[in-house]
């Protein structure tokens, strides 16, 4: 409606050009459009929903590899009974999900030591040093990210704020040419259309209304 209104404002600025108080307000509207303009695109540009996303199936994925690397530890320790080993690394997946990111990735680089730790034991239950570089290059990966999506998410904040602020200011401005176009201009065509363009009803009407027929009493 912003966009329009300025449009419509200008393509019949003869009509209120020589008043410097409506150029005034009209300028300020056009400042304001092009601001929250800007702010859309910046709250756009910071949405966190694609990046949240995209960080929890990173999670995901790496929680259920440390898992598998935990049931191949678990699966050594039973069978040569080393309850200490099976304590550190005896996980379901579903605590990694239950903790916060930082206490689910404490646990994981716990698995991934103990991993390196009984490598030369455990080559024989599927463990092997690719597995575990790969799993420390993704932890720190994960380690780095949390931080980057929180600033992301800080800025959509910021953004849907300023959002939120441009829109009220811009509500005050229009209403304020409201004012200034019924109060200054007199063509009732322009003001008809300036009014259909800000899709106000009821409350401005141009069409002339119509004269009551008089009451007529009966006199008995």
């Amino acid at each position: 409606m912003e966009k329009e209104s300025i449009s419509y404002a200008h393509r019949y600025e003869n009509l209120w050009i020589k008043y410097a108080v409506i150029t005034v307000a009209l300028e300020a509207l056009e400042r304001n459009e092009q601001e929250l303009d800007h702010a859309f695109k910046s709250q756009e540009a910071n949405d966190p929903g694609g990046e949240v996303a995209r960080k929890n199936q990173l999670f995901e994925n790496f929680f259920h590899k440390v898992y598998r690397l935990g049931r191949k530890l678990s699966f050594y320790a039973k069978v040569t009974q080393d309850k200490v080993l099976l304590n550190d690394v005896a996980l379901s997946e579903s605590v990694f999900r239950k903790l916060s990111e930082k206490e689910s990735l404490i646990k994981c680089s716990n698995v991934i030591r103990r991993g390196n730790e009984y490598l030369d034991k455990t080559k024989d239950y599927g463990v092997t040093a690719e597995e575990l570089t790969s799993l420390n290059d993704e932890l720190a990966v994960l380690e780095k990210m949390h931080p980057t999506i929180g600033m992301i998410t800080n800025d959509h904040k910021s953004a849907t704020r300023t959002v939120t602020m441009l829109i009220r200011e811009a509500g005050n401005l229009l209403d304020n040419l409201d004012d200034g176009f019924e109060g200054l201009v007199e063509d009732k065509p322009y003001l008809e259309g300036w009014f259909a363009v800000r899709k106000i009803k009821g409350r401005h009407n141009y069409v002339k209304a119509r004269v009551p027929a008089p009451v007529q009493t009966v006199l008995n």
